[in-house]
């Protein structure tokens, strides 16, 4: 996959474009020339450079919106805009592809055997689709285009790569378009280029998510029960004599012996009733004391008058440095952030304190009167007061039942979630060795990109680069670049974190990838926008010799844009000019007609 023209209905505004590497091996330069450099008013970068990558992106049917495209930010320019590209196909062929400006979701598709100059005044009739959905037309391009490579993924997924704007060079592989996604988004088609199985990547991310969302469940359920999973066994032990004691209180009520019911009262309010009243006093007694200490502690403030000092200075006659009462002054200061930060956390602790005597003031309650029912069943003598003494005991026991029961419905609802988190956790476990087998063991295209990358790097930048892939501390896959100052060195060279180093990394990755795929159904094409900006002289030299023996040794297209002040120079600090047939548009800041759309600035 190529591009060979660009162009639109309105070509004296938007002048057509014929891309080299066709029939050619001929680097494609957008290149704009500043013949007023000392002219403040002039702007070199806003001559449309990086506003091309847009057009070429939305006659490869990107989705757009006013957030995303000029074209929609400033409709009443281009409504009457109609714009062509043409493709070269893998199979030798030709597709043109038309898309407008006000209708942009309807797009027409035409095949052809040789290149055609201009399809503006095609009739309706010759366009092999005319005006279908684009959903549509991106599935019929990507059958025209068949990049058997990037299979099941279409032509879309990937082309934002081989279409560098400023933007995209931030990150060696997580290229703009996908910077605000999950990783899910793009690691696995990235892997799969690279000959790993992007099936196991991509079920790891699904399991992941999915254990992340039973999670989620699982502590919202959890929120709804007072007792732990790990107590489950105990509380239904609890259960269990819970309900008999009730069903022993039951019989005792229809017999009317008491007896035993009475023992078990007693044993109740000595052995738990009294003790959790008794501890309930004393957390509320040190609670409180401690709330007592602390807003003592609130009410005391710090006094410390810098005046009263320089005073008892003055009346001694003592001289006081400008240096200690400096001192004294950042002293003062930071006891007051020391004190103010000190009172917010007391304040806290107050606040907190109250709370919890809040909660504990209702158990007292609780447990008092709980203590009275059980007094008053033990101290009355009269058998019927009794009996309704106890029936009352009874149906709070029943109560308690029924709450444990629900708790416990609840709580199996919790360990059914960790049941199935558990057996989705095997399953992410069996993928990540899948998956780790498979990183640890590249294949030939990993190899490959590995090899070419560290030979392109060392050839433009005197550097030891390498290429590779691993999995980080969640067992997802990364890619990494390492770059040294040489082969000997183990110190990853600061060059790499430059933005200008950085760019030029980014970008010889992508040739490496175009390279290796030279003879494959993949795209034969890239566009990096300002890829000399920043560099080095002779780097520039260096990448220019390197991409022009790229080029022609292994038919890769290759578009870049570049201002003349990027131009590398000699010896002899003069200019090395592309030639004129690598200058495929020119620009310049002589004002509308230097500009990639010949109309003032929008």
């Amino acid at each position: 996959m190529k591009l060979a023209r660009l162009y639109s209905n309105r070509p004296s505004v938007f002048v057509p474009i014929r891309f080299n590497g066709i029939v050619d091996s001929d680097l494609s330069v957008i290149f704009a020339r500043i013949t007023r450099p000392k002219d403040a008013r002039r702007d070199s970068h806003n001559l449309g450079k990086t506003t091309l990558i847009a057009v070429i992106d939305f006659l490869l049917l990107k989705d757009i919106s006013e957030s995303n495209s000029f074209l929609m930010r400033h409709l009443d320019k281009f409504l009457e805009f109609v714009f062509f590209l043409e493709l070269l196909t893998p199979d030798g062929g030709f597709v043109t592809i038309r898309r407008s400006v006000e209708t942009p979701t309807r797009i027409s598709l035409k095949r052809h055997d040789a290149d055609i100059a201009d399809l503006t005044l095609t009739g309706e009739d010759d366009w092999d689709h005319l005006d279908v959905p684009i959903e549509t037309a991106r599935q019929l391009l990507d059958s025209y285009l068949n990049l058997s490579v990037i299979a099941p993924w279409q032509y879309r997924q990937g082309v934002s790569y081989f279409l560098r704007t400023q933007a995209d060079y931030h990150d060696y592989f997580q290229i703009s378009k996908f910077q605000k996604g999950r990783d899910s988004q793009w690691k696995p088609y990235l892997a799969h280029l690279l000959g790993l199985n992007a099936t196991d990547i991509e079920r790891k991310y699904e399991l992941d998510a999915t254990i992340e969302e039973l999670e989620r469940h699982k502590v919202e359920r959890q929120a709804e029960v007072q007792i732990e999973e790990a107590d489950f066994s105990l509380f239904t032990a609890q259960l269990e004599v819970k309900r008999s004691e009730v069903a022993a209180l039951s019989e005792q009520l229809e017999s009317f012996d008491f007896s035993r019911e009475e023992e078990r009262v007693n044993r109740e309010v000595v052995d738990d009733v009294e003790r959790r009243i008794s501890s309930l006093n004393d957390q509320i007694y040190k609670h409180s004391y401690d709330i007592s200490q602390m807003r003592e502690s609130l009410a005391q403030k710090l006094e410390f008058k810098l005046d009263s000092v320089k005073q008892i200075y003055e009346e001694t006659a003592t001289y006081l440095p400008s240096e200690l009462l400096k001192d004294y002054s950042e002293l003062v200061t930071f006891n007051k952030k020391l004190t103010h930060e000190r009172n917010v956390l007391l304040r806290q602790q107050v606040k907190a304190l109250d709370e919890e005597i809040a909660v504990m003031r209702l158990q007292l309650e609780e447990f008092n009167g709980r203590r009275m029912e059980y007094l008053r069943v033990l101290r009355n003598a009269d058998t019927f007061k009794k009996f309704k003494a106890l029936q009352k005991i009874l149906s709070q026991h029943q109560a308690d039942i029924a709450f444990m029961e629900g708790q416990i419905q609840r709580l199996n609802k919790v360990r059914d979630l960790a049941r199935q988190i558990r057996a989705i956790e095997v399953d992410r476990q069996e993928v990540i060795n899948r998956i780790t087998t498979d990183v640890e063991t590249p294949g030939s295209i990993t190899k490959q990109v590995n090899v070419e990358f560290h030979s392109l790097v060392s050839r433009v930048l005197d550097l030891d680069g390498k290429f590779y892939v691993t999995l980080n501390k969640s067992s997802n896959i990364e890619f990494k670049i390492d770059i040294k100052l040489n082969s000997k060195s183990d110190t990853v060279s600061s060059q790499s974190e430059g933005t200008s180093y950085k760019k030029l990394l980014c970008a010889l990755f992508d040739i490496a990838l175009l390279v290796v795929m030279a003879d494959k159904a993949f795209y034969h094409f890239v566009y990096h926008d300002g890829i000399l900006e920043g560099l080095d002289t002779r780097k520039r030299r260096s990448l220019l010799k390197l991409l022009r023996e790229i080029t022609d040794k292994y038919n890769i297209q290759y578009i870049m844009s570049a201002i003349d002040s990027d131009l590398p120079r000699d010896e002899k600090d003069n200019k090395i000019e592309f030639t004129p047939k690598e200058i495929i548009l020119q620009l310049s800041d002589q004002g509308a007609k230097g500009r990639l759309f010949r109309m003032d600035e929008f």
